[in-house]
């Protein structure tokens, strides 16, 4: 038998039941892995992975991938609401070659530093053609994309849309534009949407069989502001409308009870964090080590920053100064939160590991530079010292889209030519024109 792609004589972080780390061959047909190590077999394709770390591929489970304007000047050292304000003062100006570029640009980006599937919080939908331009950025590069596409009614009207609106599109894209497996329902949070939207937001992802996701407890201000109006703290008033459970992601999670956490582990409702996202928005950070001990899956996100080791790393200094504890996440745990992790939480129990009949998602890292040097324990030198620019390779699916550190499916120079063109009309045409798009 000749298998499509074989990966050649790597050091293979399964992150299996068993944990093996093995110096082997990993063999891959019809986009699951076939084999590790064995017998030599033949293949149509071939990866040379000698000296590299192989790992699972990563999961950004929350980004906003249309995004083209990161490091402008009017948001530095806001908080998120008033960061929230300017962003959609400029959202007004955004149109399908915004989104279309942002998803195709955002998408190349993780994918070069191991991201192989990733879910866009896709909004606002004040224009036609959103939907459509972002799901063309999406398959350009390869990556494994979900749209978790948003409801925004409030507050702010020249970008809102009427709730009817929101779901009649969100039924028009189901198994036409966006397979149902990979489209969430995703009211934008309590600040942009009523509970009216997230009881109906239930209803239709029972209806169509689809998954539910919110950003929800951000803010102390949120905590407030929601049992003022409601009586009730925000994840404690998403269980009363029906929005947990084991279809549903809720993203950052910074303050929580020690009832809704209790609530959320029987429930099964996974957890995304941000850590980047809520260090540089002064948000607090999300108990991960009391989630996890009460059975929740949590998952990771890069939220506009770096890419997912910069996260992973994160997640393990931010839980240990926040708990005086250097050991409250372990590498291995922050690892697992970027790949078997968020892979549970998108209901593919089939990746985030390397084993046999597993989908065929790989990364290789080549670890050769002094920077990594010497390696001692492969699993603490990717959570504490590689970079996204050590990727050499990236396999999705079974299929090679990053090759020795040039993505295979895109032209890459000329994405951000083009980036940077749409990037400085957008910028002029919401009258920022003090900020200008570096040649």
């Amino acid at each position: 038998m000749v298998v499509a792609l074989r990966i050649r004589g790597g050091t293979v972080v399964t992150l299996d039941a068993s944990r093996r780390v093995v110096v082997a061959d990993v063999y891959v047909d019809k986009g699951r892995i076939v084999a590790i190590d064995g017998p030599e077999q033949p293949a149509r394709r071939s990866l040379d992975a000698t000296g590299m770390v192989v790992i699972p591929g990563m999961h950004d489970l929350h980004d906003h991938l249309r995004d083209l304007t990161p490091g402008l000047r009017l948001s530095g050292g806001q908080r998120l609401d008033d960061l929230l304000r300017a962003y959609w003062r400029l959202s007004e100006s955004a149109g399908p070659d915004e989104y279309r570029i942002g998803a195709a640009l955002a998408g190349a980006r993780l994918l070069k530093a191991g991201v192989t599937s990733v879910v866009d919080h896709l909004y606002p939908f004040h224009r036609p053609g959103l939907a459509a331009a972002a799901v063309q950025g999406y398959t350009a590069t390869g990556i494994r994309w979900f749209m978790a596409r948003g409801i925004m009614t409030r507050p702010y009207r020249p970008i809102c849309e009427p709730s009817r609106q929101a779901f009649r599109e969100i039924r028009d894209l189901i198994d036409d534009l966006v397979p149902r497996e990979r489209l969430l329902v995703a009211p934008v949070s309590f600040r942009q949407a009523p509970v009216s939207v997230y009881r109906e937001a239930r209803r239709l992802a029972d209806r169509y069989g689809l998954r539910l996701y919110t950003h929800v407890a951000e803010t102390a201000q949120e905590v407030a502001d929601t049992r003022a109006q409601y009586g009730m703290r925000p994840v404690e008033l998403l269980h009363h409308l029906g929005f947990t459970g084991s279809d549903a992601l809720l993203v950052h999670c910074v303050y929580l009870s020690a009832r809704e956490i209790r609530s959320l582990g029987r429930a099964g409702t996974h957890i995304v964090h941000c850590p980047s996202n809520h260090m540089m928005l002064a948000k607090g950070v999300t108990p991960v080590p009391a989630l996890l001990e009460a059975g929740v899956n949590v998952g990771l996100g890069v939220d506009m920053m770096g890419d997912l080791f910069e996260e992973t790393r994160q997640e393990v200094l931010l839980q240990g100064l926040h708990a005086s504890d250097p050991g409250a996440v372990t590498p291995e745990t922050a690892l697992g939160m970027a790949t078997w992790r968020g892979a549970a939480a998108l209901g593919m129990y089939d990746l985030g590991r390397l084993e046999v009949g597993a989908v065929a998602d790989l990364v290789c890292i080549d670890v050769s530079a002094a920077h990594l040097q010497p390696i001692l324990d492969p699993v603490w030198t990717v959570v504490h010292r590689v970079h996204g620019h050590d990727v050499a390779h990236v396999v999705v699916d079974g299929q090679v889209v990053v090759r020795s550190g040039r993505l295979v499916n895109v032209d890459e120079r000329a994405l951000v030519d083009e980036a940077k063109e749409i990037a400085a009309r957008y910028l002029r045409r919401a009258g920022e024109t003090k900020q200008e798009v570096m040649a």
